[in-house]
Parts: C-alpha cells; structure tokens; sequence
C-alpha cells in the first residue's frame, strides 16, 4: 500500500523511483507498527527482538459420493430338455376258446397316452441389493510449514522443538 501511495506521490511530483522507494520506507514502517502479515496477526512481545509464527498443516477433508459402476440384467431364459418316462399302458387282448365255428365280435380296447404340460413353479427366486461396508486406504499428500532456522557468523541460537 505504502509502495502505491509513494508511487503516486513521485508521479504527481516528477520523481517516480524516488515516490516508490519512499512508498517502499512508509510501507514497511506501517507494517511494523500494524504488526500484520497477510491480513493475519502476528505477536509481538513488549521486546523487539522477539516475534511468534503461526505454523500451519493442510488437513484432508474427505467426501464420499455413490457412482454408478455397472448394471446387472437377470432375466428367465427358457431352456429345453427331453424326459424320458416310463409309464405301464393296460390293454385289452382277446382270447377266445371255442369248438364250433361261431363267429363273435367284441371289441378291445387299449389306453393311448397323450401328453398335455403345465407350468409348475419349481423355484422363487429374490432379487434384491445389500451393501456391504469395506475400509479402504486412501493415501494423499500433504503439506505442512516447519521452521527453517539459517544461522551466519557467530549468532548463538537456541531451539525449544516443541511445536516443530
């Protein structure tokens, strides 16, 4: 912001460069006293020369949804075989025992078989849907802000690693 209004300040008086690097000084200097870093605060001890982070971790937010994965088409399908039964058929055989020569007539009879089919239900058969529950192991990567401490010369740092 303050880059911005030095910008313009320079513009307005012919000297451009000068504006933004004094935009730049007042910038910076307006940070330190908001004590503010994107919009989040950052804490300040009452010494200068101490200053808190906030570290942060991405965290997984999964979500389930139910999708389609096939379809299953059962119908009846008829299919023929050929049986073979043996049944016991009566009939009728003539025996006559006679001297004379008398001619008589009586009928015989036999049984004739005649095939007629029907439908029997042999079977009932349910066709229905269960679900069934199964973990499933889902591996995704993360992020996450540790510090990175660069010492130079001879500064004496000091490391409480309790929250890295």
């Amino acid at each position: 912001m303050g880059i911005l209004i030095g910008g313009l300040a320079g513009w307005i008086t012919g000297y451009f460069f000068t504006g933004i690097v004094s935009g730049a000084v007042i910038g910076g200097l307006f940070y330190l006293l908001k004590g503010k870093s994107n919009g989040e605060p950052v804490e300040r001890s009452e010494e200068a020369n101490h200053q808190k982070f906030d570290l942060k971790e991405e965290e997984l937010d999964i979500r389930k949804k139910r999708v389609v994965t096939g379809d299953v088409k059962v119908r009846k399908e008829v299919v023929e075989t050929e049986k073979t039964l043996k049944i016991p058929v009566k009939r009728e055989e003539m025996v006559i025992e006679t001297a004379d020569e008398e001619e008589i007539r009586i009928p015989v009879k036999e049984e004739e078989v005649h095939i007629r089919k029907q439908p029997v239900k042999i079977a009932e058969v349910d066709v229905t849907t269960e679900q069934v529950e199964e973990m499933k192991t889902i591996k995704a990567p993360v992020k996450k802000e540790v510090l990175d401490i660069d010492v130079s010369g001879d500064a004496d740092v000091k490391e409480n690693n309790e929250n890295h």
